[in-house]
């Protein structure tokens, strides 16, 4: 089910598709524009369900995380690939893993592209509050499980 950037695919369609195969999806862990979601290969996540509103994906994990993605495309997601090539915005939400999933134990990150570059910001303790990703970010997939490093 792979989208190119040409064809502009509405969320809804993506996420129809992804549902039709699942769970048949890669599993792994996950990186934003190049930036490690924990250390590499730390987390484990799969995929369980996928929605979309509007102009946005909502991909939820194993965990009750949620992947929202503003604008997708160039997505590859099938048993093999999980790959978001662009996107205008990404948010990945997670409870504190191993706290109670209660309100004031969400997590997110969040990414944005703006001029040509990434904006971050998140509420995790581990990392900074906002900033910007590396002067390359922009160059990676918005989102991918890699095969390795």
């Amino acid at each position: 089910m792979p989208y190119s950037v040409e064809t502009m695919v509405l969320p809804q369609e993506i996420a129809k598709d992804i549902t039709e195969i699942l769970p048949h999806v890669k599993r792994g862990t996950l990186r934003f524009w190049g930036k490690w979601f924990g250390r590499p290969f730390d987390n484990y996540h799969w995929l369980v369900a996928c929605d979309a509103t509007d102009d946005c994906l909502h991909l939820r994990f194993n965990e009750d995380e949620v992947l929202a993605v503003w604008n997708p495309a160039d997505v590859e997601i099938n048993e093999t690939t999980f790959r978001i090539g662009s996107a205008t915005e990404v948010r990945w939400t997670w409870y504190y893993y191993g706290r109670p999933k209660t309100p004031e134990n969400l997590r997110y990150c969040d990414y944005a592209r703006q001029e040509g570059k990434i904006a971050f910001r998140t509420n995790w303790d581990t990392i900074p509050g906002s900033g910007w990703l590396e002067q390359n970010a922009a160059s990676y997939p918005a989102v991918e499980m890699p095969d390795s490093v």
